[in-house]
């Protein structure tokens, strides 16, 4: 049976319990992966959780041949097209843009891409008031997150 390689992309840990198949599975932390069996995956796809993981980047699976048969990808595709990985090296990339460019690029990020970016941007320290409430603008209806209250934050612990 083929193994479908998915890898956490976010910070924390991500955990996917099905009772129906039976199936429970964590990542323990960003950069994590776990062998799943391609029948277990495509069955997890009917999980709504699961496939909003899978959709919005949280969990990435790196095969295209596989995510086009799981029905991720447009069966033609070269590349991904649906579902891109964020790295951290796309995330610094990003947060270096201009304005317009910036905001072009967040049109392209699910939500939890865009959090992702925000914890990324808390994490290092980037310190960018316009797409701080760029970023908080566009996570509003989802997350409360204030990149620069939450630098400040950060800074005056280290303090302490």
């Amino acid at each position: 049976m083929a193994k479908v390689n998915v890898t956490s992309m976010t910070i924390g840990e991500v955990s996917v319990f099905d009772p129906s198949i039976p199936f429970r599975v964590s990542w323990p932390a960003k950069g994590a992966t776990r062998p799943i069996e391609e029948e277990i995956v495509e069955q997890l796809m009917y999980n709504s959780g699961f496939e909003y993981m899978i959709k919005t980047g949280m969990l990435y699976i790196e095969n295209l041949d596989q995510k086009k048969k799981l029905g991720i990808e447009p069966v033609d595709a070269t590349e991904p097209v649906n579902v891109i990985p964020l790295t951290d090296i796309d995330k610094k990339k990003y947060m270096s843009y201009g304005i317009d460019k910036f905001k072009e690029v967040l049109k392209k990020l699910s939500i939890e891409q865009v959090n992702d970016l925000a914890d990324y941007a808390i994490e290092h320290e980037i310190a960018d008031f316009e797409k701080s409430e760029i970023i908080k603008k566009a996570l509003s209806k989802v997350y409360e997150k204030d990149i620069i209250k939450a630098i400040q934050l950060k800074r005056a612990n280290k303090e302490e």
